[in-house]
């Protein structure tokens, strides 16, 4: 537990958490609030240091792997993993050492997410992003964000986008490092799962 707590202090800091817990509170009212940001990174070459090893994954590497999080790869969460499967343009990239699923993330190649808002031409994006929490903090979160870019690459797309929870502290320093600069950012809520507000909404 106290190993937890450190580890989402480290990823929200304490005002981080302070939202999250409100988010949560909210949550059990049946509101749902989101302030989100998006993130764009050119794409280049790649330099010639090599990539980490990595696989597509399917869903029955999921569940092959999902008693080694299952804290993570809860019941909700397997249903989800399903349903982003079902979406065209959806591709998700792992790696495996020693047998361990270390890390994994996904692609769109259409959609902003599972939103049903389109990307623009040339543009590709990135999110879903999950380390085992025994291997955070070395580094996996920039490989993966690496690895998937290069898959983008070679689909033929120009630009990266991912979106970033706005009390996101660790992922969006990650994302930042290496070049990822913020281009928009908007608020919504949602009750019962409906749309009922937009907070604001709009690009830099």
């Amino acid at each position: 537990m106290i190993n937890r707590l450190k580890s989402a202090l480290r990823r929200y800091g304490w005002w981080g958490m302070v939202q999250n817990i409100s988010g949560k509170v909210l949550s059990l009212l049946g509101i749902h609030k989101e302030h989100m940001q998006i993130w764009a990174h050119e794409l280049c070459v790649q330099d010639a240091n090599p990539f980490t090893a990595y696989q597509e994954l399917t869903l029955a590497d999921f569940e092959a792997h999902r008693a080694e999080d299952p804290a993570w790869f809860s019941p909700l969460k397997m249903k989800k993993l399903a349903r982003y499967f079902s979406v065209p343009g959806n591709r998700v990239f792992g790696c495996v050492v020693e047998g361990r699923l270390v890390a994994y993330g996904w692609i769109s190649e259409q959609y902003l997410g599972m939103s049903k808002r389109l990307l623009e031409e040339g543009d590709g994006y990135l999110w879903d992003d999950y380390t085992h929490p025994d291997f955070r903090g070395l580094g996996w979160h920039e490989r993966l964000i690496r690895l998937r870019e290069e898959e983008l690459r070679r689909a033929g797309m120009r630009r990266a986008l991912s979106i970033i929870v706005r009390h996101n502290r660790a992922s969006r320093r990650g994302y930042q490092r290496i070049g990822y600069r913020l281009i928009e950012r908007y608020s919504f809520g949602r009750r019962w799962g409906k749309p009922f507000l937009t907070l604001r909404y709009g690009r830099r």
